[in-house]
């Protein structure tokens, strides 16, 4: 699995990486919103630096055996797009900056629309492409100096029939919202601040956080940062997580950076409906 993740400015891990060459590249090499969780396995390549600007360059086919089809690796391409458009936004200090972002979701937008029909992944990429579209509607408000409007109305949509959590949004980093996540470990339980982004694959915690409930660390992980070069992180099992009603046991996560980030591996089956003011899951 491939840990990925929008931090906030204060990643370290996300800053996961120094920042480097002005606020949107320095944005990308941290890990925080850029980390996206690697295979548990080892990797021993890494993957090209996304393009500043322009129609993205089909991503290399993997290989497969003779005789069947090779698709590229469309909606994985698009998410390591979105997750750069992410980091830049959350530390965006320019106009400048907001066009780099736009231009990043510009070409994670172009990618989930090349996603195939026959994919298992299509159906999910085109709820990806509404959700990037909103993104980059933003990005370019700002690249051009306009205000961004509130959202139309305070009040969260109708809970989707099959509800299955709600989870309260405490606040926004970056456009990107923190939801109260309660894990268990063998010292116990605590509730910390975490991002909630749909970009990322695996879930990550703090040191701290590590520490606080007593996660033992198992092994390594080498995850991918926006850059396309590879890190190393500790890994270990959460004996519990819970948000807004969603439960998971025995959890592996990844430990590093200054800020938790709830992933995909949590939530990544249900489908979300995302209000101004809470989460809603639903089968």
């Amino acid at each position: 699995m491939v840990w990925l993740a929008p931090m906030a400015r204060t990643l370290g891990f996300l800053g996961m990486a120094g920042l480097v060459m002005g606020c949107g590249v320095m944005a990308e090499k941290r890990l925080s919103t850029a980390l996206e969780p690697a295979a548990l396995a080892p990797t021993h390549s890494s993957t090209p630096a996304p393009q500043s600007s322009g129609t993205p360059a089909d991503p290399s086919p993997t290989v497969s055996p003779p005789g069947v089809p090779v698709q590229p690796p469309y909606f994985r391409e698009a998410v390591n797009r979105a997750t750069s458009a992410v980091a830049i936004g959350q530390s965006a200090q320019s106009q400048e900056d907001w066009q780099l972002a736009a231009s990043r979701w510009q070409q994670a937008i172009q990618l989930m629309q090349r996603v195939p029909a026959s994919s298992a992944e299509y159906a999910q990429a085109q709820g990806k492409v509404q959700e990037y579209q909103q993104h980059l509607a933003v990005a370019q408000r700002r690249a051009t100096g306009q205000p961004v409007p509130p959202p139309r109305s305070p009040v969260a949509p109708a809970p989707a029939k099959g509800l299955v959590a709600q989870i309260p949004i405490q606040e926004r980093r970056g456009g990107t919202p923190v939801v109260i996540v309660t894990l268990e470990g063998q010292q116990g339980k605590q509730s910390f601040p975490m991002l909630f982004d749909t970009g990322a694959t695996g879930t990550l915690i703090t040191a701290d956080m590590a520490q606080a409930i007593g996660v033992v660390v198992i092994g390594e992980t080498q995850a991918k940062i926006a850059d396309g070069s590879v890190i190393t992180l500790p890994v270990g099992y959460v004996d519990g997580l819970e948000v807004g009603g969603l439960r998971k046991q025995a959890l592996l996560v990844a430990i590093g950076g200054s800020v938790g980030l709830l992933g995909q591996d949590v939530y990544g089956e249900y489908g979300i409906a995302l209000g101004s003011q809470v989460i809603h899951l639903h089968q």
